[in-house]
């Protein structure tokens, strides 16, 4: 089989046993990969990537965010005249051709006169660990086929067409992590370009930080440290200005934020620093200052 489709990944403190298995499928067939490199990497993460010569690697001294480093590799596979890019976290768990099953949906979707801007399988969690299974926000109920559109796709995963990608923007870097994939997928529908989930195609997504038997039920903004507590809040509370967001889903998600900061106070472990951090991104979010964590919250607070 011909490898048609690049993969992008973008690397930040990895777990090196579960990128090296990404990796090691997605290169089957000499395939393209462009790898974000987001920040200083340890002796055996380097000597990893060190082992896969069809991977271009970028590499950031700093963490820059994973906006930043998205449209890094995105930009990379344009120069390089790829029409489409497929998208991954650095411990997501693909088939080997999934990238070229997706291409094919996305093929038959737009010989139909359909305008797409991403394809994407449906994210299921590991078997261990007790990850949160990702909850899809459909654009519509979902019909019988397996193609079902969906307001934004996960970015892992995404099959990226480059074209669309051109004219709708770049991902938002500003925004450093969380949220990312939510705001440029409803920028994409208001350019005219859809998402869409191929709901028989399925891919192994870890969303968040594995959990204790004990806590599997534990809702997701309780396992996430107080730096992605930060930025989800507050680029969820940008998010609430910008236009082509539909008033439904500004209403809709104003009122899981406010859920959401209330099982914070319920079940916060340490109030005062949950207080701070809420308090710093609601703040920011609604003033609009974004990019990296304000200096000012100490790592303490943000861990």
């Amino acid at each position: 089989m011909t490898i048609q489709v690049p993969a992008g990944v973008v690397v930040y403190q990895p777990d090196t046993e579960l990128l090296g298995r990404l990796l090691s499928r997605l290169e089957q067939g000499g395939r393209r990969l462009f790898i974000f490199v987001n920040g200083p990497l340890d002796e055996q993460a380097n000597e990893l990537l060190a082992r896969f010569p069809t991977a271009r690697l970028i590499r950031s001294e700093d963490n820059v965010g994973q906006g930043a480093g998205l449209n890094a590799i995105t930009e990379a596979a344009i120069s390089e005249s790829f029409s489409h890019l497929m998208l991954f976290d650095q411990d997501s768990e693909p088939s080997a051709d999934l990238p070229e099953q997706l291409l094919a949906r996305w093929t038959a979707e737009t010989a139909k006169g359909a305008r797409l801007a991403v394809v994407g399988p449906l994210l299921v969690p590991p078997a261990q660990g007790h990850y949160r299974p990702i909850r899809y926000s459909w654009r519509s109920a979902p019909g019988e086929g397996p193609l079902a559109p969906v307001h934004f796709a996960p970015t892992s995963g995404s099959l990226v067409c480059l074209a669309a990608f051109t004219a709708i923007g770049p991902f938002r870097d500003d925004f450093f992590i969380g949220g990312i994939d939510v705001e440029w997928g409803f920028r994409a529908w208001s350019r005219g370009y859809g998402s869409m989930v191929a709901r028989d195609l399925t891919m192994v997504h870890r969303w968040g930080e594995a959990a204790s038997p004990e806590a599997a039920r534990t809702p997701q903004i309780l396992r996430h440290s107080g730096l992605r507590r930060y930025y989800y809040i507050r680029n969820a509370a940008y998010s609430l200005r910008l236009p082509f967001i539909p008033l439904s889903w500004r209403l809709r998600y104003a009122l899981g934020q406010c859920a959401q900061i209330g099982y914070l106070v319920i079940y916060g472990r340490n109030l005062r620093q949950t207080g701070a951090v809420m308090f710093a991104a609601l703040r920011d979010g609604a003033a609009g200052r974004l990019g990296p964590a304000p200096p000012g919250l100490s790592k303490d607070i943000l861990q």
